[in-house]
């Protein structure tokens, strides 16, 4: 008896459906991944908060420095923020790592920070804390307001004072809380691109925010504080 095998038509049908069926759950694939992950970065950033909770209640301020980065180019910048929560006290057992990853301080390149968390601490109404080494001495003690960050899925940091779209903008981690930023109508359409929002593509532009102490008036902290809480 002849055997008969598959005609190239048929084998050709077949690849065609196998591509389609993968082309319909690669993105779904990823997406998941995202979504996982942003989840993961929530539920850090809420660790953290919790962290610093705790910290001011025993030292009756938040933490007074403001960089978490990771950067290869200034050591004395590393954690430093998040550090004070492990030592000489373990408010938390670890500093947390981003699990997005690698991201981009500007679009220079090699201008990149490894995965970790950024903190930025202040006073209402003054500002934010400067870096130890600075001078003069840090103007942003003892701090009564905090942010924690993530640099989001589209790994770009928001916070360095331009936005991805080259947009300038005034929110920066070192400045935090912005003591001169009005609240008009650029610097709220800049603080809305600031905020992450899934609902725009997982992998979309903003930071992943979470604050807490006193929310500083105005409208500009209504929305960081609602986008920042959910």
């Amino acid at each position: 008896m002849r055997r008969r095998g598959f005609t190239l038509i048929e084998l050709l049908i077949v690849v065609a459906i196998i591509a389609i069926l993968a082309a319909i759950a690669v993105p779904n694939f990823l997406e998941a991944q995202t979504r996982s992950k942003a989840a993961r970065v929530k539920n850090d950033l809420r660790m953290l908060a919790i962290a610093q909770e705790a910290y001011y209640l025993d030292w009756n301020s938040y933490t007074n420095l403001q960089t978490g980065t990771d950067s290869p180019w200034t050591a004395r910048g590393r954690w430093a923020g998040l550090a004070q929560l492990t030592t000489p006290v373990a408010y938390i057992t670890s500093i947390p790592r981003d699990p997005f990853g690698l991201s981009h301080y500007t679009t220079t390149p090699n201008m990149q920070h490894h995965g970790v968390y950024e903190m930025g601490t202040g006073i209402v109404g003054v500002g934010g804390s400067m870096r130890p080494w600075e001078t003069p001495t840090p103007r942003g003690m003892p701090s009564n307001t905090y942010e924690v960050e993530s640099d989001g899925p589209n790994h770009f940091d928001d916070t360095i004072g331009t936005l991805e779209d080259g947009t300038s903008s005034p929110y920066s981690t070192g400045d935090y809380p912005w003591p001169n930023v009005q609240s008009n109508a650029t610097n709220i359409r800049l603080m809305c691109a600031l905020c992450y929002d899934p609902t725009n593509g997982t992998v979309s532009p903003g930071d992943i925010y979470r604050p807490g102490g006193m929310k500083p008036p105005g409208l500009i902290f209504d929305i960081f504080w609602a986008n920042g809480t959910k």
